[in-house]
């Protein structure tokens, strides 16, 4: 019998004030329940049944050495481990993942904080905005955004290109919004901005002058944002 149940013919019968016959067919159970229930002066002790093993218990002192000497190792990975022998575990690789995501040991966040002074840098990028059509020609769209690292004060600009002679329009339609030139422009592995392969091995100071030659801010250090 669960404590509810006891608490609640004690509360029928003792301030309701229902018969034994009325708390019965309210509660679904019988005379005799509501009668032995009055005869306790204490509620009952509700039973809990034992925890189910799991079929995977036998293997996770095995699972723990694995993770204590490969903490990166994926769970397809470990269920061969644990498959090997004919004393294998012989469950699903669900148990498996479970498991793993209680005792992997969680990597924290990795991030560095970068503060920046009024006018050191400008952010620039693109992003997309789905299609137009123009005439029977459908146009993707793309957004250029420039953002002040100091004060987060934000320029965008719509447009049907990425080429150079839009990019370099929009960082100066840019600057002319903010009314004037940040010490550093600071973008991201763009076509328009990096002349040769990847930033990682793009010669800065040759970009920086593609920049300044097209956009002519020379107070201006263009700098790679280096993918990792």
């Amino acid at each position: 019998m669960k404590v509810s149940q006891w608490a609640e013919i004690r509360r029928l019968v003792e301030v309701e004030k229902l018969s034994h016959r009325a708390v019965a067919l309210q509660l679904g159970c019988c005379r005799r329940t509501v009668a032995r229930v009055l005869r306790m002066d204490h509620p009952p002790a509700e039973k809990r049944s034992a925890p189910r093993g799991s079929l995977l218990d036998p293997y996770k002192p095995k699972i723990d050495a694995l993770m204590a000497r490969y903490p990166q190792l994926s769970a397809a990975r470990v269920l061969e481990e644990i498959r090997r022998g004919p004393d294998g575990y012989r469950g699903q690789l669900t148990l498996v993942r479970i498991y793993l995501r209680k005792v992997r040991p969680r990597r924290g966040r990795v991030y560095q904080e970068v503060e920046y002074e009024p006018g050191q840098a400008m952010q620039i990028d693109w992003g997309h905005c789905g299609q137009i059509r123009i005439g029977s020609t459908q146009r993707r769209v793309s957004v250029f955004v420039a953002v002040l690292c100091y004060s987060r004060m934000c320029y965008i600009e719509f447009c049907l290109s990425q080429r150079k002679a839009e990019f370099y329009r929009a960082i100066a339609n840019a600057l002319t919004f903010f009314g004037g030139s940040p010490r550093r422009i600071i973008f991201d592995n763009l076509k328009a901005a990096v002349l040769n392969g990847s930033a990682a091995s793009n010669d800065t100071a040759a970009t920086g002058r593609s920049i300044h030659s097209g956009v002519r801010c020379p107070s201006s250090v263009a700098r790679i944002c280096v993918r990792y």
